[in-house]
């Protein structure tokens, strides 16, 4: 009896390593990675945060392709943790009552929260697809890039101004640069990272069921 459950053990320890191995083989067997849509130096994205904002943007523009959105939606939530990093370099912040004056304002503008993402969505020059509970991080981004690049050219930019040209390109630059540095990895199912290029998806696969089952339905 003795000798069954020795070996019974032996074949459950053997079962787990292999587990073990077949996960790292697809992308690691850390807790950060598992359930993570993709891990901003150490800290993850869950793939749950990343469905429930693609689900709500698909409640507010039903019309929209559900990969694209989930692919820009995660892309959007890494860019903001290197603009973060890129503020934090240049000592640069943006306090909370000035993110929600501008969002106010935009409210009043666009009809509210959901007409500001169908506008956003709907854009003929640059559609911009923004979940509704994306909105406050989505101006924070906006004003932290000005006050950034405020910043890094001394005073107030002007667009058709040359030297103002110059200091958006450093602006970017950093941007790049940070996302390069930080140790930013994309769960193979929605692409591959790059600072410059931003997530490339894959061509076919891995988002085949990418959302819960009525996820897009309209309200």
């Amino acid at each position: 009896m003795t000798t069954i459950r020795t070996a019974r053990r032996r074949r459950l320890t053997a079962a787990a390593a292999l587990s073990c191995a077949a996960v790292l083989l697809l992308g690691g067997c850390s807790d950060e990675r598992l359930g993570a849509a993709a891990v901003v130096d150490g800290q993850p994205i869950p793939v749950s945060d990343l469905q429930d904002a693609t689900n709500d943007y698909l409640t507010v523009v039903p019309g929209a392709d559900p990969q694209q959105a989930q692919v820009s939606i995660l892309q959007s939530m890494i860019i903001s943790d290197v603009l973060d990093e890129v503020a934090q370099d240049n000592g640069v912040r943006v306090p909370d009552g000035r993110v929600a004056a501008e969002r106010d304002d935009l409210f009043e503008s666009f009809g509210g929260r959901r007409g500001l993402v169908r506008t956003l969505a709907n854009s003929q020059q640059q559609p911009t697809i923004l979940p509704p509970s994306g909105v406050e991080r989505w101006v924070e981004d906006r004003l932290l890039f000005n006050a950034i690049a405020e910043e890094v050219g001394g005073g107030p930019l002007n667009t058709s101004d040359p030297e103002s040209q110059e200091v958006l390109v450093e602006v970017q630059d950093q941007l790049t640069r940070a996302g390069e540095d930080l140790d930013i990895e994309v769960n193979p199912r929605y692409g591959t990272w790059s600072a410059r290029r931003g997530i490339t998806p894959l061509v076919s696969g891995g988002l085949a069921t990418p959302l819960d089952e009525g996820g897009s339905d309209a309200s």
